[in-house]
């Protein structure tokens, strides 16, 4: 029989079992692993370097259909002395701490926390390495198909007996690493609510008539996301061309509900101001002043050329020079250079995506994170209904989640 045992050895699994061992030796804690080693996803988190998390970690950067205030005050934690010194690190309880304790140091780039390794593979083995000092049992390879309950014990596959279950799976993004959703029917068995899952911090793609042309462009712009011509959100950040898709931190945080949208039949448009420092004003004073050059080439004096030649064959003003336009078709210029349409068609699937849209909801939860629907279960990272923004956010949930639900088994 064990005190506790932990499905999924991802992230928020670890933190769980380690913040639980850390804090009672004596606990009988196993983690359940379908892959041969812990943290395959977060082993790839961040192009392998492992953004953790975020000194902006303000709760208007995470996403749920349930409301967030429980969980305000462990997610906007502002210590952040560990990035000067390292003492009195036990009296501090933030998840960044934990990490330090369990063998990761931290560093800053920007608002951005890295290990100082700058390597997700070190996270990881810190993380083996601690697992094995506290004596967590861990068992890879395990493929959970059911989980039970009677009286006040779990059973897992007839054959695992257990006094609480915390459900640590993931969602349905990269489905490689072993996030095939399977926590989703768990938790459905035990009477809860799965909210709509979708894709989110991924890719857009779109139908535009030149985007092959713009493949391995970047660009700074102001990008304006638009359902049904209406302006939804806003954000500001380097776009990046693929042969059919834009692409970039800025359009993945505009992604979230592009998914919705599209399966809700209406219309999504990425909207992107090219020139976010001048007005359309300022755009048509300079432009004016080269009157014997083409459309194109004085386009390029401010734009990316293939950008340029893009919207030159869209207004079809390729063949022109600028004296050759009329007032009319000047303004089409400026209004093109400050309103750049995309017409989204899809997104990035759960193969590609970084993060799901959507979970199990948050309101069948206490506080501590134990389903309200069976007492002894728990729900902890991104299988419930909680996503961020990119920058760190859904790494510093999965984490702080962890510790919530670890603290509270400890209460009992």
């Amino acid at each position: 029989m064990y005190d506790v045992t932990i499905i999924g050895a991802g992230a928020s699994g670890v933190m769980c079992a380690l913040a639980l061992k850390e804090k009672d030796k004596n606990l009988k804690v196993l983690l359940l692993e379908k892959n041969d080693k812990l943290g395959k996803k977060l082993s790839i988190t961040g192009n392998g370097r492992c953004n953790l998390g975020n000194i902006n970690n303000d709760i208007s950067n995470f996403n749920s259909k349930s409301d967030l205030s429980n969980f305000k005050k462990n997610l906007e934690t502002r210590n952040f002395e560990f990035l000067n010194k390292l003492d009195n690190l036990n009296n501090l309880e933030s998840y960044y701490d934990y990490l330090i304790r369990f063998g990761v140091l931290l560093t800053k780039e920007k608002e951005y926390l890295y290990p100082y390794s700058m390597q997700a593979v070190s996270v990881c083995k810190s993380f083996e390495r601690c697992l094995n000092h506290l004596n967590v049992e861990i068992k890879y390879n395990y493929d959970v198909l059911n989980v039970s309950k009677k009286a006040d014990v779990f059973t897992i596959n007839n054959d695992i007996k257990s006094k609480f279950v915390v459900i640590a799976t993931g969602g349905k993004t990269y489905p490689k690493t072993g996030s095939t959703g399977f926590g989703y029917n768990v938790l459905k068995d035990f009477g809860h609510t799965i909210t709509n899952l979708y894709p989110s911090l991924t890719k857009l793609k779109t139908d535009y008539k030149y985007i092959k042309d713009l493949q391995g462009v970047r660009v700074n712009a102001k990008v304006s996301l638009c359902v049904n011509e209406k302006i939804e959100t806003k954000e500001n950040g380097q776009v990046q061309f693929t042969s059919d898709s834009l692409s970039g931190i800025c359009i993945f945080n505009l992604s979230r509900n592009v998914k919705k949208y599209l399966n809700e039949n209406k219309t999504v448009k990425i909207v992107m101001d090219l020139v976010p420092d001048y007005s359309s004003f300022e755009l048509h004073n300079y432009i004016t002043s080269f009157p014997s050059y083409s459309v194109s080439n004085t386009l390029s004096c401010i734009i990316s050329n293939k950008i340029a030649v893009a919207i030159a064959k869209e207004l079809k003003f390729a063949n022109k020079k600028m004296k050759e336009l009329t007032d009319n078709e000047f303004d089409e210029l400026c209004f093109a250079l400050k309103n750049m349409y995309f017409n989204i068609i899809d997104v990035g699937d759960f193969n590609i995506a970084q993060v799901t849209n959507g979970g199990a909801k948050l309101d069948e939860f206490t506080k501590g994170l134990e389903s309200t629907k069976c007492k002894g279960l728990y729900a902890i990272g991104e299988v419930l209904d909680v996503d961020g923004k990119c920058g760190g956010y859904n790494l510093s949930w999965a984490f702080t989640s962890a510790i919530i639900a670890a603290n509270d088994i400890l209460k009992r």
